[in-house]
């Protein structure tokens, strides 16, 4: 009898949390709608380059329309590394710098790791990103639909693979999204918001001088810094086609998690903002 009472308490205690999650889902939805609004709001048409340094700096706290519920909202910016997509264009005509950037950021994290066997997983990589029919790995359809991108949890699945083909857990520990940008197709980096890992490799300069006290502080003319400490600005100063790096405006593309309660539990959603669409809406629950 004992047993029997346990295993309908267990039943229902999955029942009532499933439900609090579904509910919980759906709240997130209606919170989705007015935070993107509020957004769209705040952003104004063309925003400065201080607006988006108070985004990336503050937490901000933004109330539903009907007032019962108030969320955090943290943001990113996505233009702050190279993308990923970056490794697929070797030979490209107007972007072979966009290729080296990227191929440096590669090289640095799988030195640091020490890969195994850093071929079988850069040309799986390369397999995903040209959507060749060659794909090592079985992720073929899951292949984002913009393409020649790949996002983060596709490329886990990548990793994972190669984890086990090479028998190379390395690479699962390596902070790959401190140092690329998955799932999108933006193609400079804004100069402004630069990651200060990403400047410390590309650059060749010390991060800990990056992130010292006279170092690189985000919203800061990245120019000015790399003329200051002696730098080499070739790739910096390129420009029209050729292009990396956003000089003039911020690039208007962030990644947001909103954070909101729920009776008496805490969750959180993600999503995109992008050239003012907001997309990509993720639930990532408690």
């Amino acid at each position: 009898m004992l047993a029997l009472v346990g295993v309908v308490f267990h039943f229902l205690e999955t029942a009532r949390a499933k439900a609090e999650v579904k509910a919980s889902l759906i709240q997130a939805n209606l919170l989705y709608s007015d935070t993107k609004n509020a957004l769209r709001r705040l952003l104004g048409k063309t925003p400065k380059t201080s607006t988006y340094t108070t985004f990336y700096n503050t937490p901000l706290p933004i109330a539903s329309t009907n007032g019962e519920f108030g969320v955090m909202v943290h943001c990113s910016p996505i233009a702050s590394r190279p993308n990923i997509a970056w490794l697929a264009l070797d030979g490209h005509p107007d972007r072979q710098a966009h290729f080296e950037i990227a191929q440096k950021v590669y090289d640095f994290l799988v030195d640091k790791a020490d890969l195994k066997n850093p071929t079988l997983l850069y040309d799986a990589l390369l397999d995903a990103l040209k959507n060749s029919h060659r794909v090592r790995y079985n992720i073929l359809s899951n292949i984002n639909k913009k393409k020649g991108t790949i996002s983060y949890r596709e490329f886990q699945s990548i990793l994972r693979t190669y984890r086990y083909e090479a028998d190379d857990p390395a690479v699962l520990t390596l902070p790959w999204q401190t140092y690329f940008a998955f799932g999108t197709d933006l193609k400079r980096i804004d100069s402004n918001f630069i990651a200060p890992e990403v400047l410390a490799v590309i650059f060749d300069i010390d991060l800990q001088l990056v992130k010292g006290e006279d170092g690189f502080a985000m919203g800061s003319s990245l120019k000015d810094f790399l003329e200051n400490n002696g730098l080499d600005t070739a790739w910096y100063t390129l420009q029209g086609p050729r292009e990396v790096f956003v000089k003039q405006h911020p690039v208007d593309a962030m990644r947001c998690t909103v954070n909101y309660g729920f009776r008496d539990s805490q969750y959180a959603f993600r999503f995109d903002y992008i050239h003012k669409k907001v997309e990509g809406f993720e639930f990532l629950g408690h």
